[in-house]
């Protein structure tokens, strides 16, 4: 067996414990084969360095919890050979259709689940709409604009991020995002004239996919909600309701969410106590003209929840409901579930529509754990992709998750991290092995790659060495 030395720095790819091969980092990124994606989708660059080896780097920044400028700070950067400012031109690549690569990426998940049987049958399976805000702070990125965050109630400097994800009975995964920009009152994104002309700016090719990104920059995020439901049932992943909160609930939404799937998909969200009026049996009334007139008749109390509530059906626009009217506890203040699926009771309605929190968790633990937002280079190339890299990860992590059974992504991610330090580690005794036999080499007159298979024929070595050289020759045939 003769050993390429040369390549003997990227050894720390495949040197791991044979026992806990399912836990390591890197296997679980082989489980989506990123490679063949990359191929297939013609995203795979004709020269230098691979885009698979620049994602996966990227992804393993992240899990780390580091950007790329202080990876190269630290020791960390003995990983990689190659230059930051290739992984910076890859964020801004015009060519790099992410959307599709994150799209696959969760179908690639769903397959893994269904190959392992892990799939969950008993719960329903759900497309969950929210948005989101990416606080940043510079004004020269490109398209920014200041939004409201619902959280603080201000309004900052960012982008507000809509985001599909999909709940197939137990875990949520993130499909599809969209950013946006918001116009204020006076058109002018709450920015000065002197704040507009320091954003960067650049053209792009109408054939090129972030052209079609930039564009969702103004578009409106019901819409981009719809198109994105339609990609995902198109690509596979199919579901049964489409849950989101109040700020989504309108008479067109529900009518759009009904036309996917030639009206397999029903609409579940919460509808706010407004002007909206409904038309129940023959009477077309508001929410609270509905509740004086049904609420002493209709009202039932639901001890499994601590709740009353009571129901309609009727007409929302063009689209049958059913509306539940419901008050928590104590509180006297009634609240609106909507839904077009007007066979489910009131238990399953509320049981169904409690998977919505879902989505913020999953918002609350990309920011946490993989910064989410924190990215502040100034091409909107750039914020696409570090979104897209951020949800990658996520889908990596949560097929760890489903199939190792970790309690909170938490401990996933405490366990993630220790794997890279793992990694970085061997890197350093590789680096050291490998100098040590060169100067065996030189000073004994032979060749390293000779040195390598003398210590080999030794039989109390092999043992010692079959790991390391297998590793590079399973690295050697991949490449």
């Amino acid at each position: 067996m003769t050993a390429n030395l040369d390549k003997i720095h990227e050894m720390y790819k495949l040197l791991n414990d044979k026992d806990h091969v399912n836990h390591d980092i890197l296997s679980n990124f082989g489980q989506f084969g990123l490679a063949q994606t990359l191929r297939r989708l013609n995203m795979e660059k004709q020269q230098g360095v691979s885009a698979v080896q620049l994602i996966m780097a990227l992804c393993l920044f992240r899990i780390n919890g580091e950007s790329i400028f202080s990876m190269y700070r630290k020791n960390f950067h003995d990983l990689l050979t190659t230059g930051k400012n290739c992984y910076y031109r890859m964020l801004n690549r015009e060519t790099m259709d992410w959307r599709t690569l994150l799209l696959r990426m969760a179908v690639r998940f769903l397959a893994i689940l269904k190959k392992e049987n892990a799939e969950e049958t008993k719960q329903p399976k759900c497309y969950i709409i929210d948005d989101t805000t990416l606080e940043k702070t510079g004004f020269s990125i490109e398209g920014i604009s200041r939004v409201f965050d619902h959280v603080t109630h201000k309004y900052v400097l960012g982008f507000k991020l809509n985001l599909l994800a999909f709940f197939d009975g137990r875990s949520t995964i993130p499909v599809d995002f969209t950013l946006h920009r918001e116009k204020g009152s006076e058109k002018n994104y709450g920015l000065s004239e002197e704040e507009c002309s320091r954003q960067y700016s650049k053209k792009r090719s109408s054939e090129n996919a972030d052209a079609v990104r930039f564009k969702e920059l103004d578009s409106k995020k019901n819409d981009a909600a719809i198109e994105m439901m339609k990609r995902a049932w198109k690509a596979g992943i199919r579901a049964a309701y489409a849950l989101c909160d109040t700020w989504y609930t309108s008479e067109k939404f529900i009518h759009d969410v009904r036309t996917i799937g030639g009206g397999k998909v029903h609409f579940l969200g919460m509808a706010k106590m407004g002007k909206q009026r409904y038309k129940v049996r023959g009477f077309l009334e508001n929410a609270y003209e509905l509740i004086a007139r049904y609420e002493r008749t209709e009202t039932k109390n639901c001890r499994k929840y601590n709740c009353k509530y009571f129901y309609v059906t009727g007409f929302m626009g063009e689209e049958v409901v059913r509306i539940f009217f419901v008050k928590y506890g104590m509180n006297h203040n009634w609240n609106i579930l909507i839904t077009s699926d007007i066979t489910m009771n009131f238990e399953k309605c509320f049981e169904t529509y409690q998977i919505r929190w879902n989505i913020e968790v999953l918002n609350k633990e990309s920011k946490q754990y993989l910064g989410l937002g924190t990215y502040q280079g100034r091409d909107f190339d750039g914020q696409v992709a570090d979104c897209t890299l951020c949800y990658m990860t996520y889908l990596v992590m949560a097929v760890d998750k489903r199939l190792n059974d970790y309690e909170t992504y938490g401990a996933l991610f405490e366990h993630q991290r220790e794997d890279l330090m793992a990694l970085t580690l061997w890197k350093r005794i590789l680096d050291i092995i490998m100098r040590i036999m060169k100067a065996l080499a030189e000073l004994i007159g032979i060749s390293a790659e000779e040195l390598v298979e003398t210590l080999i024929r030794d039989e109390k070595s092999l043992t010692k060495y079959e790991v390391m050289l297998n590793a590079l020759e399973e690295y050697e045939e991949a490449a």
